[in-house]
């Protein structure tokens, strides 16, 4: 049986801007859910890591519910700060995730910000007008399409501040599980592109090195958010990797 794909967002972002990749995937009979973070109330946790792993209980309580009705094995899928929360995920299901894809991932141990750029970053999470909010969104583009921004822009005035508020703090300080190698032994896929943020080089250092084998892919034109600006060739790199995980590994994981 075909597996699920879980979808999960990153920072100031939701499950809607996954539409243009699930909509050119071609992989028969797997099942597409995109997940929407939602605020937790810890903006101060009690510990170290405490907010994304309220987020990843978010992930495993919609797959778990999916699993009631019919158990399957899972590639997870996390752009940004969810790909913290998508190593979290496959870390806590390493029974039924038979892939995870990080795309131009945050380090799970966290991304320490200059006072510039937590300055610029606190500004996004609060802007409540169109315009601030595609201040915020820019400096990372590469398109220059309008679609592409009014759709970034919709989904920051969708998120309450204090949920954006809460995000930031949890994915600038990550996880203490980012100081170790990787508990996921699944196939992993690193996407990267032009980013001057999630740079190549950061991913490379922080990210891959992590993990003992890891696929990677470059997304060429896109900046932070190539599932929306170059969503054909997120969805041909996604199509190859989940069509490359063997017969044998989904089996084990029925």
């Amino acid at each position: 049986m075909p597996g699920r794909l879980v979808f999960i967002p990153g920072f100031l972002d939701n499950a809607a801007l996954w539409r243009g990749v699930i909509d050119r995937l071609a992989l028969p009979g797997w099942e597409s859910v995109p997940v929407t973070l939602h605020g937790t109330g810890r903006a101060e946790p009690s510990r170290p890591g405490a907010t994304l792993e309220a987020y990843r209980d978010q992930v495993l309580d919609v797959l778990d519910a999916l699993d009631r009705k019919s158990a399957r094995p899972v590639v997870v899928v996390g752009h940004s700060m969810g790909a913290q929360v998508a190593e979290l995920v496959a870390g806590c299901r390493p029974h039924s995730t038979v892939g995870l894809a990080l795309i131009t991932p945050i380090p799970l141990k966290g991304f320490p910000l200059s006072a510039e750029q937590t300055a610029a970053f606190d500004s996004a999470a609060r802007s409540r007008d169109p315009a601030g909010a595609a201040a915020g969104r820019k400096p990372l583009l590469v398109s220059d399409s309008p679609d592409v921004l009014d759709a970034l822009v919709r989904s920051t005035l969708a998120t309450p501040p204090e949920t954006a508020l809460e995000a930031l703090h949890a994915w600038t300080s990550g996880h203490p599980l980012g100081s170790r190698p990787s508990l996921v032994t699944a196939p992993t896929l690193l996407i990267t592109t032009d980013d001057t943020f999630a740079s190549r080089e950061l991913v490379r250092d922080a990210v891959a090195a992590r993990f003992p084998h890891p696929e990677t892919a470059y997304v060429p034109s896109a900046g932070h958010w190539p599932h929306v600006e170059q969503p054909a060739a997120v969805a041909a790199i996604l199509t190859r990797f989940v069509s490359g995980i063997t017969h044998s590994d989904m089996e084990a994981k029925q």
